[in-house]
């Protein structure tokens, strides 16, 4: 009976896991790892297609950026180029944060 409760324990410690609890990063993602090990264990999939399309919001975001920050012409000749990138960027900004 003692080995059963000694591999117990130490199972337990090896599951046992250690976050800094004055970081809420640490603690968030000890708390997301737990949540999908129990989830996938139960026999779900995780669906990381939101993840996938925040992604691409952020790559289509990046890539209005750098359009209008290395555009060929000077400013007087690319008014408006920069005009649309400035009102492209607000609505896939707040798409990227509604999902």
């Amino acid at each position: 009976m003692q080995e059963k409760k000694a591999d117990s324990s130490s199972s337990s410690k090896k599951s046992a896991k250690k976050a800094n609890l004055l970081d809420h990063g640490s603690i968030k993602h000890i708390l997301d790892e737990t949540v999908s090990e129990i989830v996938t264990s139960k026999g779900y999939t995780e669906d990381v297609r939101l993840s996938n399309v925040r992604l691409l919001l952020g790559v289509v975001i990046i890539t209005i950026a750098l359009f209008a920050q290395f555009y060929n012409k000077k400013f007087p000749e690319n008014r408006n180029f920069l005009i649309g990138c400035i009102i492209l960027y607000p609505f896939s900004d707040h798409f990227f944060f509604l999902n």
